[in-house]
């Protein structure tokens, strides 16, 4: 079929239109019709530019009356999304944990990190909730462990400095874990843990020893404050832990100080008599002092590879100083770790609350380095929860490594939660998540419980829904009211 075009005539320079057409009715071509298409020029102008209706009124400017109608614009719904975010976006699925509802698509939200990395919509489980106090993160992080226990998954909080998931894990059968002062329970630190089955028992030897010194190491740099030890304190530390193991299956902190502090004739040929002496009294505090009763004996309680959460409380240390603090979070991770890195011990979430307070610690940040690039191999996803981007402000400044480190685990993780955010802290919260200006703008105004999802390059507004039963326990406002 042929197309139907728009013609026109060309007009001579000076001429009137009326005229032109009474010279070609009395023109000999007019009647014989031989040279009609020269004197009948037309031309297609469906792919020219005409002012207006008519044109503008240049000579030889093809004026005539035409209508440039431009084909209309297709592409998919990946393009859309990236001009227009929010309005196209067709979900990630059904399958996961149900969240709540898509503000934007109207649609239930469900979310499993394991589902989408086998999806490939994210390259990592690591997650990361962003939200100041009040705005409904940690309802969220609440909502996101708790519901996946129900789909198999299982979770673990490395410290729980509010006490505010011992009723979450009580509601859900899981194991509270609660050490501190006037506790009953004990943590061994150098206890081994469950040996993977994909490795021999030398190999397993191997990894628990560098994990012991690694320890012992953290300990007593934390206890300097960061001073690095000298080579000779190395040395004394290094062989105290195998004097120590070669004469107990199951190690303690204190039988390694006492290795110190009665150095044998070998530790005194390399070391000398007073080798060890420094490293001890930086030690001693572990078992002594404000932390006495708590990583100073066997274990009394155990990682319960099978219960839905282990929640390691840490509550009763609030007031405690800094360095106690440090102290036992560097003990009690170090503890959990020997059981959640187990790659049998099946799919996981591994929960930091007061994610600040874990990034300041430069022992407890080399771990959760450690995890966020092992996640895949663990099984595990790690979900760090805090309140704002320029908390990282207080490690250190720019230049500060210690800082960029932390920044990093933020940057890496593929799945980023922002609940409202102060005006004043967006410009760190978008250089470090890489939000959008439209993005910025709804995180400033996200009415509480509601929160903006960056899972891989996709964005959502998701408004979290809990059940009744699910405020009575996850709520932390209780006082309030």
């Amino acid at each position: 079929m042929k197309r139907a075009t728009t013609s026109f005539e060309y007009l001579p320079s000076g001429k009137k239109r009326r005229e032109e057409k009474a010279r070609r009715r009395t023109s000999p071509s007019a009647a014989t019709g031989t040279n009609a298409a020269l004197a009948d020029k037309r031309l297609d102008l469906g792919d020219l530019h005409v002012g207006g209706d008519w044109g503008s009124k240049e000579p030889n400017s093809l004026r005539g009356p035409h209508r440039l109608r431009p084909a209309p614009h297709r592409a998919s719904t990946m393009t859309f999304a990236a001009a227009y975010p929010f309005l196209t976006e067709s979900g990630l699925g059904h399958e996961g944990t149900y969240i709540g509802t898509d503000v934007f698509g109207s649609g239930a939200f469900s979310y499993d990190p394991w589902i989408l990395y086998d999806k490939g919509i994210i390259s990592g489980p690591s997650i990361v909730v962003i939200g100041t106090v009040g705005t409904g993160k940690s309802m969220c992080g609440k909502s996101l462990v708790t519901r996946s226990i129900t789909l198999g998954r299982k979770a673990a909080v490395a410290s729980d400095p509010k006490g505010e998931w011992v009723a979450v894990a009580k509601a859900v059968g899981g194991k509270v874990i609660s050490v501190g002062p006037g506790r009953p329970a004990r943590v061994n630190p150098l206890d081994a843990g469950p040996r993977p089955s994909a490795l021999t028992e030398a190999q397993w030897q191997a990894v628990v020893r560098q994990r012991r010194r690694y320890l012992l190491v953290a300990l007593v740099s934390l206890m300097r404050q960061g001073t690095p030890l000298r080579p000779v304190e190395h040395t004394a530390l290094d062989i105290a832990l195998m004097e120590t193991m070669s004469e107990n299956s199951n190690p303690t902190l204190p039988m390694v100080l006492d290795h110190l502090l009665k150095p044998s004739k070998e530790m005194i040929a390399l070391v000398g008599a007073e080798g060890g002496t420094a490293v001890s009294h930086s030690l001693r505090r572990t078992v002594s002092g404000d932390l006495e009763g708590m990583f100073d004996a066997p274990s009394t309680v155990a990682f319960d590879a099978d219960a839905p959460i282990m929640v390691m409380d840490t509550s009763a240390l609030i007031g405690a100083s800094e360095q106690a603090l440090s102290l036992a979070a560097a003990c009690g991770a170090t503890w959990l770790e020997a059981a959640i890195t187990n790659p049998d011990g099946g799919k996981r979430l591994v929960v930091y609350d007061e994610g600040w307070r874990m990034l300041a610690d430069p022992y407890m940040l080399a771990k959760m380095s450690e995890q966020w690039r092992l996640a895949r191999t663990y099984g595990i996803a790690n979900l760090l929860i805090m309140h704002k981007v320029a908390d990282l402000n207080e490690i250190g400044d720019s230049t500060s490594g210690h800082r960029q480190k932390a920044l990093g685990l933020l940057t890496e993780a593929d799945t980023r939660i922002i609940y409202r955010q102060k005006h004043d802290a967006m410009r760190l919260t978008k250089e470090a998540l890489g939000l959008t200006e439209a993005e910025c703008e709804h995180v400033e105004n996200l009415p509480k419980g509601v929160g903006l999802w960056k899972v891989g390059n996709r964005s959502f507004i998701v408004a979290n829904r809990v059940t009744t039963d699910e405020l009575a326990v996850f709520g932390t406002d209780d006082r309030m009211l």
